[in-house]
């Protein structure tokens, strides 16, 4: 019997895209989230208010000090990065599979390899946000929704920006002057 190398036979195809969705999990999520959730927390510092009576510089650091924050828990994600080992990506396609990871194995010297299902990316977020600082932000902008209402948008942008006023083609976008 000969075996299937082909880069396009389902099992390859499998443990492609499952050590990519590996990668995505590991790596992209935890780099991108804790930009994502300073975005978030400065929303809902403007829905709140928080930025009207701060002076600039006192602005500007908090941001900045933000930003800091964010960039030391991304390269922090990135350092704790591990390339997924042959053994975790066969073991995760079994699973995704319901199949034993011998069974992929075998799959290799078979000419005629059934289809196979790759499984979604799990978030994962937990290990990026050890604080749960992301349920905290959900919990003040619904409750800032319920206590405040619906506020401008000019007052949820407020904390990013810290030298004036939007440009005047994003206000009237999101206002819907003409």
């Amino acid at each position: 019997m000969s075996s299937n190398k082909s880069p396009l036979a389902p099992l390859n195809r499998g443990l492609f895209f499952t050590k990519m969705t590996m990668i995505w999990e590991r790596l992209v999520l935890p780099f991108l989230f804790p930009y994502v959730l300073l975005v978030l927390l400065i929303v809902v510092a403007g829905q709140w208010g928080l930025f009207a009576p701060l002076p600039r510089f006192a602005h500007l650091a908090l941001l900045g000090a933000g930003l800091v924050l964010a960039v030391v828990a991304s390269v922090r994600a990135a350092l704790r990065f591990r390339v997924p080992s042959f053994t975790e990506i066969n073991t995760r396609l079994a699973v995704d599979n319901a199949l034993r990871p011998e069974r992929l194995l075998a799959m290799r010297h078979e000419k005629r390899q059934p289809p196979l299902k790759i499984g979604k990316a799990k978030a994962g977020i937990a290990e990026s946000d050890p604080f749960a600082l992301r349920y905290v932000a959900l919990a003040a902008a619904l409750l800032g929704f319920l206590i405040l209402g619906p506020v401008p948008v000019e007052r949820l942008t407020s904390g990013f920006t810290l030298f004036g006023n939007l440009p005047q083609t994003f206000a009237s976008l999101s206002v819907g002057e003409k």
